[in-house]
């Protein structure tokens, strides 16, 4: 795959999750405010972070993390099938498979966590290669091992690009958003800042669903063409 159509894939991405944004910021909020309000409400009454302290946001996080990221890419078929689906529907359907997407999100996770211990770049690469895995579990209603399975066959042709889209995502995205989030606590900002700050982060981590959804339509595009 040229690089050029690395830049299509993320072209496409940014378009789709600018003209969606308001539906998709709308599926994010209801779990990214409280989510981001009890770590407020939580952390500043303690006197330090603690190994602990991360686990418990991170579990929390990954509870919730099925519904909306379920309802997310629901979304995007439907919109994308021009059949398209409400918020509500998507939220529905999402809960009906909550069980697998976490084991799913879960499993993912602690893949890419354990790569990211060994200096960083195996982690990322497990991330662009199960990046896709997710679409497999909801859209195929496959069990999770089978989904994290065919995201590794289904990526291994197209990782090199996968790994850059990674990278490139990541950079736009998360990265400026912790950046900001430490430079915030540096200067002992206002908490309405930082909480601000933890939202938008959760919002803008959705346009990895997006670029995911692309890449996971053109490497289907260009299988059946072949």
């Amino acid at each position: 795959m040229a690089v050029s159509g690395l830049w299509d894939w993320l072209a496409d991405s940014v378009h789709f999750y600018r003209r969606h944004f308001m539906a998709i910021a709308l599926m994010v909020l209801p779990f990214a405010i409280p989510f981001a309000a009890i770590q407020s409400m939580y952390v500043q009454n303690l006197p330090e972070e603690s190994a602990v302290n991360y686990w418990m946001f991170v579990g929390l996080g990954l509870l919730m993390q099925p519904i909306y990221q379920g309802a997310i890419i629901l979304y995007m078929r439907s919109h994308i099938k021009q059949q398209p689906w409400s918020i509500s529907r998507c939220f529905e359907a999402a809960l009906s498979i909550w069980p697998s997407l976490f084991l799913v999100i879960a499993m993912t996770f602690s893949l890419v966590m354990l790569g990211l211990s060994f200096f960083v770049l195996p982690g990322i690469v497990i991330a662009s290669r199960l990046i896709v895995a997710d679409l497999h579990c909801v859209l195929h209603r496959t069990t999770p091992l089978q989904a994290i399975s065919a995201s590794w066959k289904q990526t291994e042709e197209y990782k090199w690009p996968l790994l850059a889209g990674v990278i490139i995502v990541a950079g736009v995205t998360m990265i400026p958003v912790w950046g900001v989030h430490r430079w915030l606590l540096a200067q002992q900002a206002s908490e309405l800042l930082v909480f601000s700050n933890r939202v938008l982060g959760q919002i803008l981590e959705a346009f990895f669903l997006v670029f995911a959804y692309r890449a996971y339509s053109a490497m289907n595009s260009e299988s059946e063409a072949s």
